[in-house]
């Protein structure tokens, strides 16, 4: 009876490995293909072809994923996160920091005081949180292929868009302004991956 059931779910095992995935935004690898609606100001509708899917990770049980893809005219990078629901948004610009009105002395005093905003484009973004964070590229998580990062979270009155400031080992910054996307707005084609 024992070996009986031990193979049985074994076997159980193996049938939920090679079983298909659901075609969900959160499955899809390298190779996938979305299909955006209604995204960005000009409401522009586009598939995109994803090139890859990086691994984020902060502290030991906080982890996101990025998704770099190509819509035939320009890279697309689209942020998922499982945060009391998935929340999912869209790079729509990178920036340089001296772009934003915000310097480095004004992220660390922000970082001290927990509070801060800033007037962009016409709209208030308000600080939200900081912190450290690991970057794995290709999704390759492992010891040798780990960037550290600091960064600075800050979020429009309305709660969605977003702009994000990295600072990375090497000093550099990179800057990105995001918007969230519905469900409504994400149509997954294809997973891609093996």
């Amino acid at each position: 009876m024992f070996f009986w059931n031990s193979n049985k779910k074994k076997k159980e095992q193996e049938a939920n490995a090679h079983a298909p995935k659901e075609l969900t935004l959160e499955n899809v690898q390298a190779g996938g293909v979305i299909h955006l609606r209604n995204v960005g100001p000009d409401m522009e509708e586009y598939d995109v072809t994803i090139l890859s899917k990086a691994v984020y990770r902060e502290g030991e049980n906080n982890e996101w994923y990025e998704l770099e893809g190509d819509n035939g005219r320009q890279k697309v990078w689209i942020g998922i996160e499982e945060d009391d629901g998935l929340d999912v948004t869209l790079t729509l610009r990178r920036l340089k920091l001296r772009e934003i009105p915000i310097n480095r002395e004004d992220l660390d005093r922000m970082d001290e005081t927990a509070e801060g905003e800033f007037e962009f484009e016409g709209e208030k973004f308000y600080f939200e949180y900081s912190n450290e964070a690991s970057y794995f590229a290709d999704g390759n998580v492992s010891s040798g292929n780990e960037d550290f990062f600091y960064y600075w979270e800050f979020e429009n009155e309305s709660e969605d868009k977003y702009i994000t400031v990295e600072e990375w080992e090497n000093g550099k910054f990179e800057v990105t302004l995001a918007i969230s996307l519905r469900s409504s707005n994400v149509q997954v084609y294809s997973l891609g991956g093996s």
